[in-house]
């Protein structure tokens, strides 16, 4: 529901052309607004923000307001909700990306490739200072 709400130089209001009062306005007119929502809190919330907007208080109708209230906590939850789940998925991708560097996978293969390298060269060593001899047998091992 849209309303044409206007603050006139007087301290009155101009709600859909029709000039009321700031009693009227917060009293009468947002209950009657409000109970034709019903249980509509979306709409509620509309005719909240426009009063709102123009300077005019919620509070006579306590029970709306206070639904109202809790409809913005629980969007501004989800919205919070929202984005951290969509930085937590963001900063995945990023992690998620950097597995898949060509740059970092060379990196660790030549890492994984010179420990291999080390290992032989310490084996050979140990084979070499054994005098060719094997400790063990082939068949030691099946």
């Amino acid at each position: 529901m849209e309303l044409n709400i206007k603050k006139l130089p007087s301290g009155e209001f101009e709600v859909q052309g029709q000039a009321v009062t700031r009693a009227f306005a917060e009293g009468i007119m947002l209950a009657t607004l409000m109970a034709t929502c019903e249980d509509r809190v979306a709409h509620m919330v509309a005719i909240a923000d426009q009063y709102e907007a123009a300077g005019l208080s919620i509070q006579g109708a306590r029970k709306e307001a206070s639904k109202v209230a809790e409809y913005r906590y629980a969007q501004a939850e989800a919205r919070r909700k929202r984005d951290q789940e969509a930085q937590w998925y963001a900063q995945r991708a990023r992690e998620m990306a950097s597995m898949h560097d060509p740059l970092e996978i060379a990196r660790a293969k030549a890492k994984r490739e010179a420990r291999d390298a080390e290992i032989r060269a310490y084996a050979q060593s140990i084979r070499a200072a054994r005098g060719g001899r094997q400790v063990f047998s082939d068949s030691d091992w099946a």
